[in-house]
């Protein structure tokens, strides 16, 4: 079974900026002779940052977890939908409509088109 997971860039932004500020602030609650009341503020603070994050990211669909494709037994091709190998177009099909410029790149030697007399 095969897990594909979608992280968005700000999503691991803000994890990175809340693992940087708790490390400040652990790093403040044991070298500072802090008082009682202000390591509880500080410990909000990173509670509260992680809490925003997590209903943001979820809010936002951050971080998104999908099924890989399944290994699915050959069928049959049904012959009212193509398949990749016979699908067909006809060249207008290909051209932008007015001038009849086409859309795909020259081709011919040197990548030029034959003229048109």
């Amino acid at each position: 079974m095969h897990i594909r997971v979608k992280v968005h860039r700000w999503v691991v932004w803000w994890f990175y900026v809340g693992v940087f500020c708790g490390g400040i602030a652990v790093a403040n609650i044991l070298g500072r002779d802090l008082s009682r009341p202000q390591e509880r503020l500080l410990l909000l603070i990173g509670v509260l940052h992680w809490l925003l994050g997590g209903v943001v990211c979820w809010a936002f669909e951050g971080v998104q977890i999908h099924q890989g494709p399944r290994h699915l037994e050959p069928q049959e091709e049904s012959p009212t939908k193509p398949s990749r190998e016979t699908e067909w177009h006809p060249a207008s099909d290909f051209l932008l409509p007015g001038n009849r410029h086409g859309v795909l790149p020259p081709s011919g030697p040197l990548g030029r088109r034959p003229r048109k007399f």
